[in-house]
């Protein structure tokens, strides 16, 4: 294994379980990532200061003094756990005493008589004219990571300060000092980049801002690269591969439109058209289905995998949740149960198998796995769909020919195209033959971004209404007009409506005055809504209460569901139709918008309520005010784009790309330059071989990256 990915729970000294979390958190999993964490800023700790200048500093300046402890002592404060701690320096010009509240290790670890760099942002006029103190001793050939020169300041999070991780760095930098080159050289000259090992000096100990700015370009440029070498690649792989050639039933496929109970949008009947010529051809499909909330992908995919049928091929269908799996098996079911000798459709998770019967007898029934599995390798079943476990090892296809992945996003590309090569695990199917294969997304990315992280797929866009959706109103709350939005609320569920109420976390903290859906569950049954009956659902359960708890709200057996972003996808109730988020400020535009297009799914008019934390009364939110009066989630996710960045926009914890990384995806120039090298690259040797550690990078790129 290249060192590069070296887990983070094998440095030395090892880190124990918190850290491990907390590094985790910050989406730091391997040394690549912690040697690649980019500072958010930098302070410049070289100015040194003596203590009898303090009050002549200009207010806000960084400043360092090179001080000796000579006294210290430490009380606590009376009925309280906490403790206060008293420290006096001294300098060549004078003494200073240094307040510690509550700062018992650091208190301890200071040494009487003992010399240290002090570090601190000055502000003479205040009652602490030393802020954002830190310490660090002084002693013989030792190098001073957090003073005596520019100090990366990095994004943290709790349980890590950027103390800890310049301290982590430092022993990684010296566990490993000499890292593997992922780039040739000839690429590092032509982008005019430094090499890796450089790039890590220069973003952790630059001694300019020119330096600053020649790491940023080697990051931004790698992960930029990488992307296009692996859209390129996919390209070429395409290229040489084979599918079946499903052709139109184009009689079939109109009789079925004919009799469905809705018109087709036009988005929907072009989508359809570029889908089945696709299909047509004897060259793979890599279509996106890039659909907004409510704009009708299901059947689109429904009426591909239907003309799959009458071709007498099968079809796949994997989706991220049993829930959502669930439901398409039961909402496809039913959309195909009056067609003239229907299709047969199972569903396989690791918790169920069912396949559809007559319609008299309950539209489907559960059946043994092992049988279900003998039918689909038999060809007997036509439409299979399901979890992962679409793609497991003993699973055999009889003749695959269409794949369809939903809510691509939340699969690795090794997922999707593992899926894609199911059809070579039938007996008689060569290794270069694969399926079609068809994205879709409810997440509408914009143009900019679609062009480089979707480069290798053709996309269809349905960006067209239903005639008889209602709009969804969306209203912002501030906290003084919460209580006239509870009213409305309790209004409309006892006229038999139900709602979702949304929350950005699951549990109380003290730190925060955002609610939690534990709070919020026992704040709505215990003194908002005392009526009402109300149940709480979040990630930390087990998928078959959540599964419990959904089949219960679609029976209307209560009223008001409270849960995390768990419900962003694949959830259902036509009955539902208030969506109220709780500190909406938390989420992006498109999180919001996959969170209203929850309601409104029914004959009912629908509203969504933005909650937000704080006391103003007028909000001056710019991405609340604009999902208020836009529906269109195209037009809000430029919006997002442009408010919040790439990085944030797409999710980078999820994504595994740095934000610093993400902005180059919307550098033109950086995209086009990446795009012509990594064409050489592949003209020289498609396979890699010649270049093996760039071969690990990708291989690392591929198991780990999600596009959201």
């Amino acid at each position: 294994m290249n060192i590069f990915y070296t887990p983070i729970e094998n440095l030395k000294p090892k880190p124990n379980i918190r850290l491990i979390n907390s590094l985790h958190k910050l989406g730091i999993y391997n040394l690549s990532q912690l040697l690649l964490y980019p500072p958010k800023k930098f302070i410049n700790y070289n100015h040194f200061q003596t203590l009898v200048q303090i009050q002549n500093i200009p207010s806000g300046t960084p400043a360092v003094f090179e001080i000796t402890i000579i006294n210290k002592k430490q009380t606590r404060l009376r009925g309280r756990k906490l403790t206060l701690g008293e420290v006096t320096i001294q300098d060549s010009t004078g003494q200073f005493v240094i307040t510690l509240f509550n700062q018992k290790l650091v208190f301890e670890s200071l040494q009487v008589n003992s010399q240290y760099a002090l570090s601190a942002i000055i502000k003479p006029e205040s009652k602490s004219p030393l802020n954002n103190i830190s310490f660090e001793r002084i002693l013989p050939n030792k190098t001073l990571l957090h003073s005596h020169r520019l100090v990366p300041i990095y994004p943290e999070t709790a349980g890590i300060s950027s103390k800890m991780l310049r301290y982590r760095i430092d022993l990684a930098i010296k566990q490993f000092p000499n890292l593997p080159e992922n780039l040739p050289e000839w690429i590092l000259k032509a982008a005019n980049i430094p090499d890796i090992n450089t790039t890590i000096r220069y973003l952790h100990y630059p001694q300019n801002a020119s330096q600053i700015k020649q790491a940023k370009a080697r990051l931004v440029f790698e992960e930029a690269f990488i992307m296009q070498l692996y859209i390129a690649k996919q390209k070429l792989v395409f290229q040489s591969k084979y599918a079946p050639a499903i052709i139109t039933k184009t009689d079939n496929i109109q009789d079925f439109i004919d009799n469905l109970k809705f018109k087709l949008t036009n988005a929907q009947k072009k989508a359809i058209q570029e889908i089945l010529e696709d299909i047509s051809k004897p060259s793979p499909m890599n279509r996106l289905l890039e659909g907004d909330v409510g704009t009708g992908k299901t059947i689109v995919a429904t009426i591909a995998m239907l003309n799959t049928y009458y071709s007498q091929y099968q079809s796949v269908l994997m989706a991220p949740t049993e829930i959502l799996a669930t439901q398409h098996f039961e909402g496809i079911t039913k959309l195909t149960e009056n067609v003239t000798n229907p299709p047969l459709i199972a569903l396989i998770t690791s918790k169920e198998s069912r396949i559809s019967t007559d319609k008299h007898l309950d539209s489907w029934t559960t059946i043994p796995k092992k049988d279900l599995l003998k039918k689909i390798a038999k060809g007997s079943v036509n439409i299979i769909i399901g979890t992962h476990s679409v793609i497991k090892e003993k699973l055999k296809y009889h003749n695959l020919a269409l794949a369809i992945v939903d809510e691509q996003h939340r699969f690795g590309v090794k997922q999707r195209a593992e899926l894609q090569n199911m059809i070579s695990k039938a007996d008689d199917k060569s290794p270069d033959t694969i399926s079609h294969l068809l994205s879709m997304t409810a997440t509408p990315i914009p143009r900019t971004l679609a062009l480089s992280i979707y480069g290798d797929l053709d996309v269809s866009l349905l960006n067209e209404y239903p005639a008889n959706r209602k709009p969804i109103k969306t209203k912002l709350v501030p906290p003084s007009k919460r209580k006239e939005a509870y009213n409305f609320i309790r209004k409309h569920i006892q006229s038999g409506r139900q709602a979702f109420v949304v929350c950005p976390k699951i549990e109380a903290d003290e730190t925060s005055d955002i609610k939690s859906v534990e709070e919020t569950f026992l704040d709505l049954s215990q003194n908002i809504f005392p009526k009402l009956k109300i149940k709480m659902m979040h990630g930390k359960m087990k998928t078959t209460e959540k599964d419990n708890i959904i089949q219960a709200f679609k029976q209307k057996e209560f009223d008001i569901l409270v849960a995390t972003s768990v419900i962003e996808v694949g959830i259902d109730i036509p009955n539902a139709s208030i969506m109220l988020i709780e500190g909406a400020e938390r989420f992006g535009l498109a999180q919001l918008h996959q969170f209203r297009g929850r309601v409104g799914r029914g004959e009912y008019q629908s509203f969504c309520f933005l909650f937000e934390t704080g006391d103003n009364e007028i909000s001056m939110n710019q991405r609340l005010q604009a999902i208020e009066k836009a529906n269109n989630g195209f037009e809000l996710a430029e919006q997002d784009l442009a408010i919040r960045g790439a990085g944030q926009f797409i999710g980078s914890n999820q994504s595994g790309i740095s934000d610093i990384s993400m902005e180059a995806l919307l550098n033109k120039e950086i995209i086009m330059q990446t795009k012509n090298i990594a064409s050489q690259v592949l003209k020289q040797d498609i396979t890699l071989n010649s270049y093996p550690e760039l071969k690990t990078r990708l291989s690392h790129f591929e198991d780990n990256v999600h596009f959201e």
